[in-house]
């Protein structure tokens, strides 16, 4: 009894944590951009969020403003396709989620589009 108390104790406190540090990245009504959401923190989360291996951090609209002018069509490409940018960085395909539609990579784009303008 008390090893199972312990287990969903833990199992409630991690739930906890892992919905906290989701809450830090805005939901959106529109049903697109929900399921962007969904995408994102599932995919692209891992990089995108502190910028690690480079990526640019949704919470950075500086680093997004040269992106942001080439346009959603270009970004989107990127996304789909791969790119490799200046100072060897790299976007891999479908941010490395092969499994990923097409229409699921460009809604978690357009997600990461509406959080820095």
């Amino acid at each position: 009894m008390k090893a199972a108390c312990l287990i969903a104790l833990s199992g409630a406190l991690l739930w906890s944590r892992l919905a906290a540090a989701d809450a830090g990245f805005p939901s959106f009504a529109d049903p697109h951009l929900a399921k962007g959401r969904a995408i994102w923190l599932d995919t692209c989360k891992a990089c995108h969020a502190a910028g690690f291996a480079d990526a640019p951090p949704v919470h950075d609209k500086e680093a997004w403003r040269p992106r942001l002018a080439k346009g959603k069509k270009v970004l989107q490409q990127h996304a789909l396709n791969g790119f490799f940018g200046p100072q060897s960085t790299m976007m891999p395909p479908r941010g490395g989620n092969g499994k990923l539609s097409d229409d699921e990579v460009k809604a978690a784009v357009d997600y990461m589009i509406a959080i820095v303008k």
